[in-house]
């Protein structure tokens, strides 16, 4: 029997359940996951997750200083006890049969994985947009820079739309094709933002929850995302508990990215689904939002 987890909650729960006989689960989190160490035992198979750190690029000293010096913190006795208590540092005997393979290689995977991953589907992504007065100033200065940097990542092949919320929801760009036509009316309506009034930040998820409702029901071939850009407060409009059930019923993920934000307010929208929750108040957050967008669209 073949059995397809949507998420890796899901597989767990299943594992749990007795239900299979042996599925893949990284060593770390086996580990930590003390319910499942009765009925399973750890198989090593393929190449190790070791969790190498690289410096990537002509970076400056300062960076350079800031890697050298972590790398010394993290190799300290007690760090390095720590991290075999929590399952690091662990199978010191196990050898590979999968000898090293090429960097041009790994590219060349992870460029087929994305061509692949989504099988005959394409992407439909709604940018939900915080304007509200809180945001601004440089919080929204970052918001734009976020996408307009990180749009070359969307993918001709997919569709997107922009919402926009304070008091009121408005859709600055209705879902279309990313054509030269469609990123040039991104671009314009990014560039038109402008923050006043309160923040009713799940009015603008139910919008776009319904723009992509719409979507698929013209296309159901379409993979529908939401991105959330925020700084994760809600003072106006509907609440998460009342449409926390409406996101679980629909299963579309829906990411954030945090501006000067209440993190936690945001992890507890992105992890009804199983998306991911991104801290933009990070020099690199156009990598990480790049890298988001790299791998989802």
């Amino acid at each position: 029997m073949c059995f397809i987890a949507s998420t890796t909650i899901q597989m767990r729960d299943a594992a749990k359940s007795g239900m299979l006989d042996g599925f893949i689960l990284e060593y770390q989190t086996y580990m930590n996951a003390t319910d499942l160490k009765d009925d399973y035992v750890f198989t090593p198979f393929g190449v190790r997750h070791d969790s190498p750190l690289y410096a990537l690029g002509d970076l400056p000293k300062d960076k350079l200083d800031i890697i050298k010096n972590f790398t010394e913190f993290v190799e300290e006795d007690k760090y390095q006890k720590l991290a075999k208590e929590k399952g690091f540092n662990h199978l010191n005997d196990y050898k590979s049969e999968i000898g090293a393979v090429k960097g041009s290689d790994l590219i060349s995977a992870q460029k087929l994985w994305k061509e692949k991953k989504n099988g005959s589907k394409s992407i439909a992504a709604v940018f939900v947009t915080d304007v509200s007065g809180s945001m601004a100033g440089q919080p929204l200065n970052r918001l734009k820079e976020s996408l307009l940097k990180g749009q070359k990542y969307l993918g001709r092949d997919n569709s997107i739309g922009l919402v926009s919320y304070s008091d009121t929801v408005h859709i600055n760009l209705p879902i279309g094709k990313y054509d030269t036509n469609q990123q040039s009316m991104f671009v314009g309506s990014v560039n038109s933002l402008q923050a006043s009034g309160g923040t009713a930040t799940f009015d603008g998820i139910v919008v776009a929850l319904k723009m992509l409702q719409d979507k698929v029901a013209l296309d159901p071939n379409i993979k529908p995302i939401i991105f959330v850009l925020s700084d994760g407060e809600t003072n106006q409009g509907y609440s998460l508990q009342d449409i926390k059930g409406l996101i679980e019923n629909y299963k579309i993920p829906i990411y954030t990215i945090g501006y000067n934000a209440n993190i936690k307010a945001l992890q507890s929208i992105s992890s009804i689904n199983e998306a991911a929750s991104i801290n933009a108040d990070t020099d690199d957050v156009v990598y990480k939002i790049g890298n988001l967008f790299n791998v989802q669209m």
